[in-house]
């Protein structure tokens, strides 16, 4: 099983630009990307779009990526011709300036640097197919580093889980101990309440019937046998893996209704505080399971 939480970066190289991918993933109800592209890389949007789904379920992605040209092919160049038209048109003013002035005119290498586009900036020549190839490169590296962190996460969050799993088990097997207690409660209150109204003269055939209907009302063994059966599906999904976190959410509600018609059934505080445990690690669980792709 994978956690929605995790980083992974890649980088490729093609010519003299090199590319870098970063990718990051936090929770979120459904897939949700942002993309963070430069000029150069925005017509790989769509296809970077698709591979995402591919990729990810679920979860808030944040895909970042860089290109960077090296510095040695990004050096400006002199082109020979512009350095020779410069220079005639040095050589014409220094000419004109001597002959107004009567001066000799110094041409010097000052000059000739002020002159406007001398050098001309390298240009890669990299086509979009090239750029396209180390891009994605990148991205399966990052995809791959992410994965490897979602699932390195979702281990951990799973053995949080068969943890909450097992105190929950243990907790049911406390109160199924208690259960008959509750039956036995609901008969001694019938019996006070009835003494106290009919001043001490009380039906046995009718208590009889009472108390039958109390004590079915305060039974809680079908709730039990419910919860027992929502942990073992709960554990087998666990034990299946994959994408299965709508499954166990549903497997939550079920388990969440069990534990409060349990805690809504009976007053005996030894139930009670086992209910309220079960309540906590059944919130514990629906936290967890929030984090599961």
């Amino acid at each position: 099983m994978l956690s929605m939480t995790g980083f992974g970066s890649g980088e490729a190289k093609t010519g003299p630009v090199t590319v870098t991918v970063e990718l990051r993933s936090v929770n979120h109800r459904f897939l949700d990307a942002s993309l963070k592209l430069p000029a150069a890389l925005q017509f790989l949007e769509i296809e970077l779009r698709n591979r995402l789904k591919d990729g990810i379920a679920r979860g808030r992605v944040t895909c970042a990526a860089t290109s960077a040209i090296d510095p040695s092919a990004a050096a400006p160049r002199l082109e020979p011709g512009r350095i020779d038209a410069a220079m005639n048109l040095l050589t014409d003013a220094a000419g004109r300036l001597e002959a107004a002035t009567g001066q000799a005119q110094e041409i010097r290498l000052e000059h000739l640097l002020r002159v406007p586009d001398l050098f001309t900036p390298a240009q890669a020549d990299i086509s979009r197919d090239d750029l396209q190839a180390a891009f994605f490169a990148a991205f399966d590296q990052a995809l791959a580093g992410l994965v490897d962190m979602k699932t390195q996460e979702g281990d951990k969050l799973v053995a949080e889980m068969r943890e909450r799993l097992a105190a929950i088990e243990n907790g049911l097997v406390e109160v199924r101990k208690l259960a008959p207690m509750a039956a036995e409660e609901a008969h001694r209150k019938l019996t006070e309440r009835l003494a106290e109204l009919l001043e001490g003269e009380v039906d046995p055939q009718r208590l009889a019937q009472e108390a039958a209907f109390l004590a079915d009302k305060a039974n809680i063994n079908e709730e039990c046998e419910r919860l027992g059966i929502h942990i073992v599906h709960y554990r087998n999904a666990l034990d299946g893996g994959g994408q299965v976190a709508k499954r166990l959410n549903f497997l939550l509600q079920e388990m969440h209704r069990e534990v409060n018609t349990m805690g809504s059934k009976t007053n005996i505080m030894e139930i009670t505080q086992q209910v309220i445990g079960l309540k906590d690690e059944v919130e514990s669980l629906r936290e967890q399971v929030q984090n599961l792709e």
